[in-house]
């Protein structure tokens, strides 16, 4: 069921209130609105009416859009502002956007507002999101932060009661699920217990401070010895982050931790030091980063090339020139809307995948039928030759419409990170009781330690320092839907020989 907008419109003009409400009638929006023409109208309207958006004329009697704007931000910063007026100019715009107003909009221009309303909505719901994930991310750090602190007056407080008794202490060292290891008072590693050991792969019995120098990341070590020494010296304890390497060669993020043991009279007897494993911490954080950096840079740029074309033909469009401009303008509009919807479309498509609500309708078709229409459109311009090739008379149980989705994914990717691959072959074949897809290209080839990390949410290949565009959404969206289907989904790649990215599907009923 749409959720119906409340739309307040600050306007003394009553045409042109009319004439807002019947662009807005227009769109696909469902709304209610109401319309204020003074400072205590709009004031009183802000707590009655609680709208959802502003739309408010830039000059007014006895009231302005600057003014309006202000008291809304100290009350409901959250409140998406657009102004609508004829004008303004665009240095007023300019000055307005730039202290947080939320869009522009031409009273000649107003085609163009449905368009806007539904992006600051959009931003709105994303700044919404980011603040539910950064105070989940706040709240997950909190609790890790103490459950270490617990974990960490735990071993404390058992240290100080079996200092006493070496075997007692080890043995309370040995049951903490962290790696945790003891310094003299000069830092000296004199005990590390066997957690340790099994997840470093260390020899217990040899040099102990050299083995532990051993696992610290080369871009790491100098922080590590520097932070160890500076611990050491204030006599307070305290914690860093750096990266260890596994017994598999993997290095993962760790929290260290250093604790004074003292004795009743407050003298330093040792260190208690403490290893926690954090890499998914830090990796959902760094997801998220880049996630929002990536997004953000993705969709402003055919946006920004959307507005400037609609900008060019608002300009033109009583008079055109015959130089075929206004073609090209539409097509280039077009062409951008085009990129900002296949960018939604991803974004939407991981959120079901994730949610797992990606559905599938299952029939039968035959397969070369449905790669033909998916690289029609790629071989047009005759740059590329693409070609079919095995048995192209199976035919599987699957989505048609995911299906093509999948082929064209792997197609864009063959064209994209392999562009002097001119030739790509396509190869239906049966394997087993499935049928198989293997989309091949003559390019560069992936590096072995990347192709783990394809299929993963968010990754983004980047070849020899050449930055492609993208969410990194594609090939995860791809596993899903084949995991939907059963069916299996991989890569093979040689470097400097090329890539054969496949899917298998249940053959027909």
């Amino acid at each position: 069921m749409a959720i119906t907008l409340r739309i307040l419109i600050v306007e003394d003009n009553e045409s042109d209130a009319d004439l807002l409400l019947r662009e807005l009638k227009k769109s696909d929006l469902s709304f209610t609105a109401a319309v204020v023409q003074t400072r205590a109208e709009f004031e009183k309207a802000l707590d009655d009416f609680a709208p959802d958006l502003i739309l408010s004329d830039y000059s007014l009697p006895s009231f302005d859009a600057e003014s309006a704007f202000h008291i809304k931000q100290e009350q409901h910063p959250d409140i998406p502002f657009i102004i609508v007026s004829g004008i303004i100019g665009e240095e007023n715009a300019v000055k307005l956007i730039k202290a947080g107003v939320t869009d522009y909009v031409s009273k000649n221009s107003l085609f163009t507002l449905s368009t806007k309303i539904n992006r600051a909505l959009n931003d709105t719901q994303s700044r919404k999101e980011k603040l539910l994930a950064d105070e989940k991310l706040k709240q997950i750090n909190e609790e890790l932060s103490l459950l270490n602190q617990e974990l960490e007056n735990r071993v404390i407080n058992r240290t100080k009661a079996l200092a006493e008794s070496e075997s007692r202490f080890r043995s309370m060292m040995e049951t903490i699920p962290q790696l945790a290891w003891t310094n003299t008072i000069k830092g000296e590693v004199f005990f590390y217990n066997q957690r340790c050991s099994d997840y470093t792969g260390l020899n217990r019995k040899i040099n102990r401070m050299i083995a532990f120098k051993s696992v610290i990341h080369e871009e790491d070590l100098h922080v590590a010895i520097d932070q160890f020494r500076s611990i050491l010296n204030n006599d307070e304890g305290g914690e860093f982050q750096i990266r260890l390497k596994r017994a598999d060669e993997l290095y993962r993020w760790h929290l260290i931790r250093l604790m004074p043991v003292k004795n009743q009279a407050g003298k330093l007897e040792l260190w208690v030091g403490t290893a926690t494993d954090i890499q998914e911490l830090r990796l959902l954080q760094q997801h998220k980063d880049d996630f929002i950096i990536i997004a953000s840079h993705e969709l402003k740029t055919p946006i920004t090339s959307l507005k400037a074309s609609l900008q060019l033909l608002d300009r033109i469009k009583d008079n055109p020139p015959a130089t075929g401009m206004l073609a090209k303008l539409v097509v280039q509009a077009n062409k951008s809307l085009g990129k900002v919807n296949t960018l939604i479309e991803d974004l939407l498509n991981s959120s079901k995948a994730n949610q797992g609500q990606l559905h599938i309708n299952q029939e039968n078709f035959v397969l070369s039928s449905i790669i033909k229409d998916a690289y029609h459109d790629l071989t047009a311009d005759g740059i590329y030759s693409i070609k079919t090739e095995g048995d192209l008379d199976i035919a599987v149980y699957a989505d048609a419409i995911r299906i093509e989705q999948i082929v064209v994914n792997f197609l864009n990717n063959a064209i994209k990170y392999a562009s002097q691959s001119k030739e790509i072959r396509i190869r239906i074949e049966k394997e087993n009781d499935m049928a198989k897809v293997s989309v091949i290209d003559q390019g560069p080839g992936i590096p072995p330690e990347k192709l783990r990390y394809l299929f993963d949410r968010y990754y983004r290949a980047d070849n020899s320092g050449s930055q492609y565009t993208g969410l990194g959404l594609g090939l995860y969206i791809c596993a899903e839907i084949i995991k939907q289907h059963n069916g299996q989904i991989g890569v093979k790649s040689i470097l400097d020989e090329g890539s054969n990215f496949w899917f298998t599907l249940p053959m027909a009923n």
